[in-house]
Order: C-alpha cells, then sequence, then structure tokens
C-alpha cells in the first residue's frame, strides 16, 4: 500500500502538527497496518472538511501557536529534534497546547468510531510473572480481583505456560487481520522463544538483545551536557545498522528492526531494567501494532548495588561490578504493577476496549486472573472445578474465535 500525498493538507494544518505529519509519512513503509489505517483515517477525515470547519477545529491551537515562540518550521519540515521538542516543552504556554492536541484528537477519533463501526476481532492479552516470587505471602494483583474473577488451574500455571503460548501462537489468524498482527510475545530471557518457533509470532527478547543495548548505553553515557550533543548522537543511533545483532527473524522485517530501535532509544528503563522493558515494548505494540494476541512474560530482576545510579541510561555494573543478586520481592513489586499497565494499555484503545479478555498469571500459582467484560469472565470461569492445561488453551481460542 503506498503511502498517500496530503501535500494540499499540511500546510493547512497547525504549525506544531506539520513535521510530525511529514515524518510519519516519509517512514510510511516503517509504520505498522494499524497505524497505516489510522493515520490514513484520520488524514482523509481533516481533509474531506470544509476551510471553515477545519479553521474552526484549529482555531484554539492556533491562537496558542501565535502565542508561543517556535522554531521556524517550513510546511516541508521533517520530524523534530529533542532541540526544537525542548523549545515547545518549556513553553509556558505548552499544558494548554497539550491539552488542544488531546482534544482534536479525541474528536477526531469519536467522529471516526462513530462512521466506521469496526466489527473488531476479539483479542487477549497474558501477563505472566515468574516463579521463584514470595507470592504466598500476600494476595497479588488486589487492585483488579475485584474487576474480574479468578479461574483454579489443575496445576502451577508454569506447567500450563508453554502449552498455551503454543497453541495461541499457531491458531489461525482471524480474518481482516495480516500475519503481523497476529501475536506478539516479550519477554526478559528466551523461555518461550523455543515454543513460537516457527509460527507467525513476532518474539522479542530483552536477554537476546544484550550487545544491542550496550552498544547504546556506551553511545549514550558519552552524551555531553548539550541538547546539540544528544540530537547528534540520537540521530547517530537511529542510522547504525543493528542487523547483525539481531535474530534473522527480527532484522529481515524492517519495521520489526525499527520497533525495536525505538523501543531503546525511548527511554522509560528499557536499556537497564528487563521488566521495564516487557512493559514498555508490550505497551507500544498495543498502541502501534494492535496485535490481536499479546504475551508479557516479566522476569526476575537483580537488585539494585550501593553507589550505583538509577539514571535513565547508567548501567548500575560500570560502578559497582559486584556480581548481580536476584530480587525475588522487588520483581513482585515491579511484575505486578507493570502488568497492571499493560492490561491499562489495552483498556483504553478503541481496538481493545470491550473486545479484549487479559489473563494475569504466576509461574508459581495454580489459578489465573481473568479480567474483561462479564461475557469474558463468564467465558473463562463457568466450570465448577479446576480446568487442565488443555482446557484453558481451548478457552482462549474459542474466545479469540469468537465461539
Amino acid at each position: 500500500m503506498p503511502p498517500p500525498s496530503y501535500a494540499d493538507l499540511v500546510p493547512r494544518l497547525p504549525r506544531t502538527f506539520g513535521p510530525t505529519v511529514n515524518d510519519q509519512l516519509r517512514r510510511w513503509d516503517l509504520l505498522f497496518p494499524a497505524e497505516q489505517r489510522q493515520l490514513r483515517a484520520q488524514l482523509d477525515y481533516l481533509a474531506s472538511l470544509s476551510p471553515s470547519e477545519l479553521k474552526a477545529l484549529f482555531a484554539p491551537m492556533a491562537g496558542l501557536e501565535r502565542r508561543m515562540d517556535l522554531p521556524n518550521w517550513k510546511p516541508g519540515t521533517v520530524g523534530m529534534s529533542i532541540e526544537e521538542t525542548g523549545v515547545l516543552a518549556r513553553s509556558p504556554l505548552y499544558p494548554q497546547w497539550r491539552t488542544e492536541v488531546e482534544t482534536v484528537f479525541t474528536h477526531i477519533e469519536e467522529t471516526l468510531e462513530k462512521s466506521a463501526r469496526p466489527n473488531r476481532p476479539a483479542r487477549l492479552i497474558l501477563c505472566v510473572l515468574p516463579s521463584g516470587l514470595p507470592v504466598n505471602d500476600r494476595e497479588i494483583w488486589p487492585g483488579l480481583a475485584g474487576q474480574g474473577a479468578w479461574v483454579a488451574l489443575s496445576k502451577p500455571f508454569r506447567e500450563s505456560e508453554n502449552a498455551l503460548v503454543s497453541s495461541l501462537a499457531r491458531r489461525t489468524v482471524s480474518a481482516g487481520l495480516e500475519e503481523l498482527e497476529s501475536t506478539w510475545v516479550f519477554e526478559c530471557g528466551r523461555d518461550l522463544s523455543a515454543v513460537v518457533e516457527s509460527t507467525n509470532a513476532v518474539e522479542i527478547s530483552w536477554g537476546a538483545l544484550e550487545a544491542i543495548r550496550r552498544t547504546f548505553l556506551d553511545r549514550l553515557n558519552a552524551i555531553q551536557r548539550d541538547l546539540r550533543s544528544a540530537d547528534q548522537t540520537t540521530a547517530d543511533l537511529r542510522r547504525l545498522d543493528i542487523s547483525p545483532s539481531l535474530d534473522p527473524r527480527l532484522s529481515k522485517v524492517p519495521r520489526l528492526r525499527e520497533f525495536i530501535r525505538s523501543i531503546l532509544l525511548s527511554g522509560n528503563g528499557s536499556l537497564v531494567f528487563n521488566n521495564s522493558f516487557v512493559q514498555w515494548s508490550a505497551s507500544e505494540a498495543l498502541r502501534r501494532v494492535q496485535p490481536q494476541v499479546l504475551v508479557a512474560r516479566f522476569g526476575i530482576r537483580p537488585k539494585i548495588k550501593p553507589f550505583s545510579s538509577l539514571v535513565m541510561f547508567e548501567d548500575q555494573n560500570r560502578s559497582n561490578p559486584t556480581p548481580d543478586q536476584d530480587d525475588p520481592a522487588g520483581s513482585l513489586i515491579d511484575g505486578e504493577m507493570l502488568s497492571q499497565y499493560v492490561h491499562f494499555t489495552a483498556r483504553d484503545l478503541p481496538a481493545y476496549r470491550e473486545h479484549v479478555v487479559t489473563l494475569f498469571a504466576c509461574g508459581d500459582l495454580s489459578r489465573v486472573l481473568v479480567i474483561g467484560s462479564r461475557s469474558a469472565t463468564d467465558h473463562f470461569s463457568g466450570s465448577p472445578s479446576a480446568i487442565t492445561t488443555e482446557q484453558l488453551s481451548s478457552l482462549s481460542l474459542s474466545w479469540l474465535a469468537g465461539t
């Protein structure tokens, strides 16, 4: 699908929109199908408005932009540098500008929702905490338990996990979805790599990216204390060939390669903390890819070492080379909180809202927490007794198939 042309529309948009829209259109082939559909629909809607309707929609934003000290962007400007983004963010009117941006996009999305009324497929998210956590000391996910139902398993989840993930990855892709939108798996280690091998699933591992993460950390820790240095380093990392350090299944698909690059360059602890990487990657995949099935498998993180830094790009092994020690208690807190963030991200997206069920599981527990609509929880919690691995897989597949 070729990128659309909106040469006549972009100059009519607010000044702050032009660089971002032009950048997205330039990178069209690197956008995922869901992103392409969304961007095309948004711009087609704006292009369909009369001059007076378009002016009225953006009037509050245009008024703010006239009062802001913005960079001298031209209609053909592509992207914003860190320095230009900083100019925008430091404006006293930035909070009001952000509010107006949200108002405009809310209006666009609500209008598109009403006109399209798409028949969206059922979706499933599986959030897994590892074995070895102190889960018997207290109730897990207490804030969510009242919103769903616990389903008893005939054995600990760790004995069901591989079979469940395998059945999800090997299912037939739902009509209307591309293979790339079927199943995504994020994990700290490589435990599920062999499970989804020879399937359409995309598996991305924090551990497998160690060489790339080390290169990025080395470059980012060398940034001088000015925005020009940050811009230059970021530009260099965006051009760096990371393919040799990636699994061929990832490196040969430009969209996947650039997705990984964007995750590692966007901060949020992804370069340093394994569980932060899983949460942020999963949340970004939900927003950008919108896979029908997403698996977020968290892990055990090491204890924070004394006399080490927690700044965004700092590796604590630099300042304290003593061997890492596992931190099960801290990992439970992180995993419990971050897995909820994944669920909250999906809950707020139109593609998932009212169409998704989230399964929360922990390797050592013989039960899973099911969160979703009433029909979703009823679908999984109908059995009066503990269910087997085969039954859990069957229930998950039948939910996705709408049966």
